[in-house]
């Protein structure tokens, strides 16, 4: 991970249990895994979580224990990843911890931090998830997107406001049938790019972004955009 520093751990390793709320791919390459926790576990969480992450817990999947990651190879990371001198990546370790879909009952293992760049708390690195269950607690979700155009390149995308407590952050979801291409989300005063999965699947972070703000992403041969 970049800046461990940044990490002060308060228990070595831990297991929390919970239910998927929200899933983000974020720009250093981690994905964010956050848990709606049972009342057993809200000890769990400080006031950062509750008022900037939705009463949350944050826990991270690092681009080296990520499913694709060569063992003993640097891990691939977007082209958001922050390239300057003191960060570093580590090396791939094959753990292939595949990121839960959202709404699933989970069981989490690993370091309980506080990020002191943040101010909340987080499980971070994750060291492995175990699905449970499917929750059924009914969790906030946007409108589904129209059906995808079953020929020709196509992508669709989405953007709300980030779960982070910084103004102007915008998250921009790309779905599309472009796998392992660049694709790139600009608004009026904004760029970013990263990497499509091997579904055709982008996240993407703005900054700056105001609602009413027209967002365009283009990805491999397609293109789309949607409003802030």
């Amino acid at each position: 991970m970049y800046h461990a520093y940044r990490l002060h751990v308060v228990q070595g390793c831990t297991t929390v249990t919970g239910t998927v709320a929200y899933v983000s791919h974020e720009d250093d390459g981690d994905m964010h895994v956050n848990l709606s926790l049972p009342s057993s576990e809200s000890h769990m969480l400080d006031q950062a979580n509750i008022a900037d992450e939705h009463g949350n817990l944050v826990t991270e999947i690092v681009p080296a224990d990520r499913p694709g990651c060569t063992p003993g190879k640097p891990p691939p990371l977007p082209p958001t990843a922050y390239m300057s001198s003191g960060y570093s990546y580590g090396i791939c370790t094959g753990a292939d911890i595949a990121t839960p879909p959202v709404g699933a009952q989970v069981t989490v293992t690993g370091p309980y931090v506080l990020d002191t760049d943040h101010g909340w708390m987080e499980v971070h690195p994750v060291w492995s998830v175990t699905v449970t269950g499917q929750g059924s607690r009914i969790l906030p979700a946007a409108s589904p997107p129209p059906p995808a155009p079953s020929t020709g390149a196509w992508c669709q995308v989405s953007a709300s406001p980030s779960n982070d407590r910084y103004r102007g952050d915008y998250h921009v979801s790309v779905r599309s049938n472009q796998p392992d291409q660049k694709a790139t989300a600009s608004d009026a005063g904004d760029t970013w790019s990263d990497g499509t999965d091997t579904t055709g699947y982008a996240g993407i972070r703005l900054y700056n972004t105001s609602p009413g703000m027209t967002i365009t992403v283009t990805v491999g041969a397609a293109s789309c955009s949607t409003t802030a």
